[in-house]
């Protein structure tokens, strides 16, 4: 291969890349961008069009992707997609939901889904994907936590919990899978414009939601700070990248 030939080739081709939550939002924009690198796409999340769409704008720019629908929170359903994928490269463990709501106004179901979703589901499909990655000695997983992780706010206490816990595993992942040669990094975004906000529909958040004295962040930030992540060189392991808005 020429000096020439070398330079052209994508950064992550033959790469496979697993997003989770890859249906809208943030994860769309990840494999997007993964897949414009040249990486090849294992796609999850619980709508089936938006992830045929998914596949198709992938395609465009440049990369490929395959997609399973389904629910992480489903054991069975992880086992599934772990089979699916194969032999996994990148992890972008992304999937999450949230509910903005007064402490005091917070259902036990709302609560119970967002730890469900955010931190049990991404423990499942961390250990699933860390088992193949173990295997074959190499890897990089990337975690999906918040600004919120360590920075508590108004209406938003439990879902910050969960995003301090997945912080906490993703340390201890880390240290465990560092002798295996597997590169783990957080990467915890600020306020994103992202129709996940639809889900709190308490007037005090709405009022929130509209008031904000900044421009929240795009997926698209997000996506690009994956993209480093993932492409730095096999000497540099990113540990936690914290994005935040201008003026937040």
């Amino acid at each position: 291969m020429t000096i020439a030939s070398r330079l052209d080739r994508p950064r992550l081709a033959d790469k496979v890349a697993l997003v989770t939550g890859a249906s809208a939002g943030i994860g769309r924009a990840v494999a997007i961008a993964l897949a414009a690198e040249g990486a090849r796409i294992v796609a999850t999340g619980r709508r089936e069009a938006e992830l045929r769409s998914l596949a198709e704008q992938c395609a465009q720019a440049g990369g490929s992707a395959r997609y399973l629908a389904g629910d992480i929170t489903d054991a069975g359903f992880v086992r599934e997609l772990a089979t699916f994928a194969g032999d996994v490269d990148i992890l972008v463990n992304n999937a999450g939901i949230l509910t903005y709501a007064p402490f005091l106004e917070l259902t036990a179901a709302q609560c119970e889904d967002m730890f469900r979703v955010n931190v049990l589901a991404a423990i499942e499909v961390g250990q699933r994907i860390g088992e193949i990655m173990t295997r074959r000695k190499r890897g990089h997983i990337i975690m999906m936590t918040s600004i919120g992780a360590r920075a508590m706010g108004p209406l938003r206490s439990v879902y910050g919990a969960t995003k301090h816990a997945l912080a906490g595993i993703t340390k201890g992942m880390r240290i465990e899978f560092k002798p295996y040669g597997i590169k783990v990094t957080e990467i915890a975004p600020g306020m994103v414009d992202t129709e996940i906000r639809n889900s709190s529909t308490h007037p005090d958040t709405i009022a929130a939601f509209k008031n904000l004295p900044y421009v929240p962040l795009t997926p698209q930030d997000v996506a690009e700070a994956v993209v480093y992540a993932v492409t730095t060189s096999a000497t540099c392991s990113p540990e936690l990248i914290e994005l935040n808005a201008a003026g937040a």
